[in-house]
């Protein structure tokens, strides 16, 4: 029965999991959408200035239709273009990373041989379909080389060609290169890493053709599209997240961690000794750290521990770069004052509302039955009080926990960590639409899954509230 019971609170846990993931795809659509339309209604535009110097009606022109900004925001109704259809295929191109084959120069010639024969000729004579898809494999490793997985499926091809062709010579052409790569060991060849750009056929629909419809797309391809500002432009907006994220990333889970772990102490202190000068002590630097900013606190900690007394080091944005792994010790010395920073506000906050909540939950009818059955007043406040207690306190983590991890300006900026935070603010001077919607899905998405862990989390601090199918 208790593996059944386990077994039905797992189903129910995934079931409750699903149905919140699924809720908040409006959520998210919604989300996306409204910042699409805000960001896009900001005075000025990405390509306004370069700089100091304002750019011409031309340049702006063409930047709008290299970048895809001259189609309509919204919808490209009927009649838009002469040619407009609801429904049809277009060649995309696709660039990858790819590694290619050092191929042996009889290989090569019959590649560039058969090449120049297929480039001339409209279809080829027999089997049509079949041999169609091989000449534009074969142009392919021809114009783009050919890369080791490639090698089986190149002898393939050149063996069907050879058994229609009619000409004895390039028949045995064909077959001395293909002799060159039979029973070969694909991982011994040599390689070099270049860049291939192909071509793949899409199902577009004009009516989407528009710049919400386009990023919308790509959006669900996992597609940020690329940077508008003039910081980085044309580079993708997920490369540029993918290495500033990790960096915010690092920061928020120390602080966070910071603050729970100095904050709950500080709040369950203050709670039993109510009205006492140790609740008024722990309270009055709850109340200064919630009260004064991260930018007084940063440069105050760098003044007196960085420059006076030299205990950290003020400022090393190549430490965050580096992370733990190239030195953990100059990193986590880097680390402190900024994770102290960005800490006290959270853990004053805790630390206030822990208190509270404790204070409601000690005067509960339960609390004075197990006072009055003998037990031990430290098993009464940790078994009994402080779990029930930290259930606002696990509502308010999961904003706050999206919040850090998607980067905090202030701090990122005083200590010149290279993290998101300061890369968003500089995109809205830019005018940086890609970017900027593409944080703001991003932070939508961790909020998401932080309530959604939250949610979680309250089945293990009170057995009353369960999920089940």
């Amino acid at each position: 029965m208790p593996l059944v019971r386990s077994l039905l609170g797992l189903s129910g846990l995934v079931s409750y999991i699903a149905r919140r993931i699924l809720g908040s795809l409006p959520v998210l659509f919604m989300i996306v959408l409204v910042s699409f339309l805000m960001i896009r209604a900001i005075p000025g535009g990405p390509f306004v200035a370069s700089g100091q110097r304002a750019q011409t009606k031309e340049v702006i022109a063409a930047m709008k239709k290299y970048y895809g900004l001259d189609r309509p925001l919204l919808l490209n109704l009927p009649g838009s273009s002469l040619d407009w259809s609801l429904l049809h295929y277009v060649d995309e191109p696709v660039s990858e990373r790819v590694e290619i084959v050092s191929l042996k120069p009889k290989m090569r010639e019959v590649l560039q041989m058969l090449a120049d024969t297929f480039r001339v000729i409209e279809a080829p004579p027999n089997n049509v379909r079949l041999m169609d898809q091989v000449t534009r494999r074969i142009i392919l490793y021809d114009e783009q080389g050919v890369t080791r997985a490639e090698i089986p499926t190149l002898l393939s091809d050149l063996t069907a060609i050879k058994g229609i062709n009619p000409d004895t010579t390039i028949a045995e052409q064909i077959t001395n290169a293909i002799a060159l790569y039979t029973n070969v060991d694909t991982a011994t060849l040599p390689v070099t890493p270049t860049i291939r750009t192909t071509t793949r056929s899409v199902l577009y629909s004009d009516l989407f053709q528009s710049q919400f419809g386009n990023y919308l797309f790509n959006l669900l391809r996992l597609d940020f599209g690329p940077s508008l500002g003039v910081t980085n432009r044309g580079r993708p907006v997920g490369e540029i997240i993918a290495s500033k994220l990790p960096i915010s990333m690092a920061l928020g889970v120390m602080a966070v961690a910071t603050a729970i772990i100095t904050g709950i102490p500080l709040g369950v202190l203050a709670a039993v000794n109510h009205n006492r000068p140790t609740d008024h002590i722990a309270m009055f630097f709850a109340v200064v750290g919630r009260a004064v900013p991260n930018i007084v606190i940063g440069p105050v900690l760098i003044i007196v521990f960085a420059v006076q007394l030299k205990l950290f080091p003020v400022v090393d944005p190549y430490a965050w770069i580096a992370g733990p792994q190239a030195n953990p010790g100059h990193y986590f010395l880097t680390a402190f004052l900024p994770v102290v920073t960005l800490a006290m506000g959270m853990a004053a906050g805790i630390a206030r509302l822990t208190r509270a909540s404790l204070l409601q939950v000690l005067n509960q009818d339960y609390i004075r039955t197990a006072r009055a059955k003998g037990l031990h007043e430290r098993s009464i406040i940790y078994g009994h009080g402080l779990r029930n207690s930290l259930i606002p306190v696990v509502t308010i983590l999961g904003p706050l926990l999206a919040a850090v991890l998607t980067g905090t300006f202030v701090v990122e900026l005083v200590f010149a960590i290279p993290g998101l935070g300061d890369t968003f603010v500089t995109s809205v001077t830019t005018r940086d639409y890609n970017l900027l919607v593409g944080v703001t899905v991003l932070y939508s998405v961790f909020l998401v899954g932080a309530n959604i862990l939250v949610d979680v989390l309250y089945t293990s601090l009170d057995p009353r509230i369960q999920f089940r199918n």
